[in-house]
């Protein structure tokens, strides 16, 4: 009885995974690549992006998409600038494109 039940969860419990990983797959294929291409020039890589070392000023300007903030560099002693992609820079990228 209990292995037929531990079973029925682990079947339940990849059945769910897989249909999540299915509509996320479903919203990347459908999402704004020109979005996705402008964030990935932004970001400047993986590394910096995972880090948060995501320049606030892109082309001369503030750049709104980036969350800015400060934090302190433990090697040097000094204030550095922070930052990450915005939550509607990341949401601009997974919208589908517009015809």
């Amino acid at each position: 009885m209990l292995p037929n039940l531990i079973q029925a969860v682990v079947l339940l419990a990849l059945g769910s995974f897989a249909v999540s990983c299915f509509m996320f797959a479903a919203k990347l294929f459908r999402a704004d690549g020109h979005e996705y291409a402008r964030n990935r020039d932004r970001t400047g890589g993986f590394r910096k992006a995972l880090r948060g070392e995501i320049e606030t000023v892109f082309d001369g300007a503030r750049d709104y998409r980036v969350s800015a903030g400060i934090a302190i560099d433990r090697n040097t002693n000094s204030w550095v600038e922070q930052g990450r992609l915005s939550e509607e820079a990341i949401s601009a990228s997974l919208r589908p494109a517009r015809q």
